[in-house]
């Protein structure tokens, strides 16, 4: 794992380029034959630290919800990244630096494409379960749930970017998601 999260030092420091196997060893404290025994390519490499900050993302939120409220559950889905993006750019520029090779790797496309689903169905899932708990899950004018979801995740996505690059302050992040939603719920 320590190899793993030298790439996102790595990356955050000198960019998505400067990733090798002797600059991660170098960062990990490690030799170059260690990474490549773990690590056949440079993509092997690269995927697997995705994958690392996926799953390392899914673990964080499991633990701050834990036997949490929906409602609670749904709004630290959609935030969790903003205190991240305005307190630590750099980290929160790994994940885009990914983002922006996934252009160029399926592999790494296909590794954030499976996370966004996985976050777009809990979304929808929470959405579900908050507007059967207000008694019109199936109101005639009420935006379907997976199109909502989707609608929040982009939003949440947008809003997020927008604080890491200064066009939004947290709190105008949090505005934004919140009127969204408070929409999207008919509250």
């Amino acid at each position: 794992m320590e190899i793993l999260v030298a790439v996102w030092r790595v990356v955050a420091a000198q960019g998505l380029g400067a990733v090798s196997f002797r600059s991660v060893a170098k960062e990990a404290g490690v030799s170059p034959g260690r990474v490549q025994h773990y690590f056949g390519s440079k993509e092997e490499l690269i995927r697997a630290s995705v994958e690392l900050m996926i799953s390392s993302a899914e673990d964080l939120h499991r633990e701050a919800t834990d036997e949490g409220d929906p409602a609670d559950e749904l709004w630290q889905l959609l935030t969790h990244a903003i205190p991240q993006a305005a307190a630590s750019p750099a980290g929160t520029s790994v994940f885009y630096s990914f983002v922006a090779a996934s252009v160029a790797d399926p592999g790494v496309a296909r590794i954030l494409a499976d996370a966004k689903h996985g976050v777009r169905d809990e979304i929808a899932a929470l959405l579900h379960t908050l507007r059967a708990r207000r008694g019109a899950p199936g109101s005639p004018s009420a935006i379907p749930v997976d199109r909502a979801a989707q609608e929040l995740l982009a939003m949440s996505d947008g809003v997020t970017l927008g604080v890491l690059i200064g066009n939004l302050t947290p709190d105008q992040a949090r505005a934004t998601l919140r009127g969204a939603l408070d929409r999207l719920l008919g509250a």
